[in-house]
């Protein structure tokens, strides 16, 4: 379940667009009366063991802070509850799908070994988070990690406070809302060309080149400028209106996903119209 509630966001990453100028996905946040630096880090959310690591820079910068933000903590017991209570399927979600397409999905999942039934138990959210974990193709799928689990296992991490952005059913109503049956169709059907890029995004994404990263995604961005601003736009702007007073007396370390940082209506733009002084942490 844990591994399950960061590939929902895991999935951000692969159709999402950002641009970066530099090669960090870390920024210290400072000025604007803060008394304390605090740090935001563009995460991947997961990856295959051997490819994983966390840079020594992001080490250092959680040990500073007071407290730890993330999008969600899968180490939150309410918020694993949570997840499960809201996880039910979305009625009438293949309707007006056209026959050939629907007949695609199964055929699709039943090559993978997925019940295509599973949706009249499940919201699209659980289906497509399970499909991009296959996206990353480990060796070994059991050793898949989560940026955010092993940022909360840290030396200077462990027993700090971790304060959440979203709630679990705020972000499973928002992927059952993003992913119609249109869009599962175009994801499974261009599942093998995703399987190619996410070998390249991990990689640029561990090897800190941003311009790469940005270039992949730009080639497989599907998003409208409607569901862009669902995903992206309107939660960076309910995170901003958050940020300010966690960071008022405290140090805290954020960790969301990289697509949110950058562009006129990212992360790194919103501190700064607000501000505050964002510099990278090379």
């Amino acid at each position: 379940m844990k591994k399950y509630i960061l590939s929902v966001v895991a999935i951000l990453m692969a159709i999402a667009v950002f641009a970066q100028d530099t090669n960090t996905f870390l920024w210290k946040v400072s000025g604007n009366g803060l008394k304390k630096d605090s740090y935001v880090l563009g995460t991947l959310h997961m990856a295959c063991g051997p490819d994983f690591r966390i840079d020594d820079k992001i080490k250092e910068a959680i040990k500073g802070t007071d407290r730890i933000a993330l999008e969600l903590n899968a180490n939150n017991p309410e918020t694993v509850k949570a997840l499960q209570a809201n996880i039910g399927p979305v009625p009438g979600f293949f309707d007006g799908l056209a026959p050939e397409k629907k007949k695609l999905i199964d055929s699709v999942l039943t090559a993978k070994n997925l019940n295509p039934a599973m949706l009249d138990q499940v919201g699209p959210a659980v289906l497509v988070s399970l499909l991009s974990m296959q996206a990353f193709e480990c060796q070994d799928p059991a050793a898949m990690k989560s940026m955010e689990l092993e940022l909360l296992k840290l030396e200077g991490a462990e027993g700090k406070p971790v304060d959440e952005l979203e709630t679990a059913e705020y972000q499973i109503n928002l992927m059952n809302e993003f992913f119609k049956a249109e869009d599962l169709y175009t994801y499974l059907r261009d599942m093998d060309i995703m399987k190619a890029e996410t070998k390249k995004l991990v990689a640029a994404y561990f090897n800190n080149q941003p311009k790469e990263l940005e270039d992949l995604m730009a080639k497989t961005s599907t998003m409208s400028p409607e569901k862009e601003e669902l995903m992206l736009t309107k939660r960076n702007k309910e995170w901003l209106n958050k940020m300010p007073e966690m960071m008022n007396n405290n140090s805290v370390f954020f960790a969301v996903g990289a697509a949110h940082l950058l562009g006129k209506n990212g992360v790194i733009q919103l501190l700064k119209d607000k501000g505050y002084t964002v510099t990278p942490v090379i």
